[in-house]
């Protein structure tokens, strides 16, 4: 996976990182799942950032969470 490759996502995730204030999860303020996002940055070797548009919202998700739809060059 490149930076710039349209992604769909296949993952719904529960919640959005950690609150270190409070000691809990943050809720998921979107739907994600079966929505296209666009790769923005890598994380590290399993996962990406991906930004979806259509909440102005960006995530981390694992390689694995997404399927390809057109790669970047």
């Amino acid at each position: 996976m490149k930076l710039g490759s349209l992604v769909r996502c296949n993952f719904q995730p529960s919640s959005r990182g950690y609150d270190t204030s409070n000691g809990c999860m943050k809720p998921m303020p979107h739907h994600i799942k079966g929505e296209f996002g666009i790769i923005t940055g890598r994380r590290d070797e399993l996962s990406v950032i991906v930004y979806f548009p259509k909440f102005s919202y960006e995530h981390t998700l694992a390689h694995r969470a997404l399927e390809v739809i057109n790669e970047s060059r």
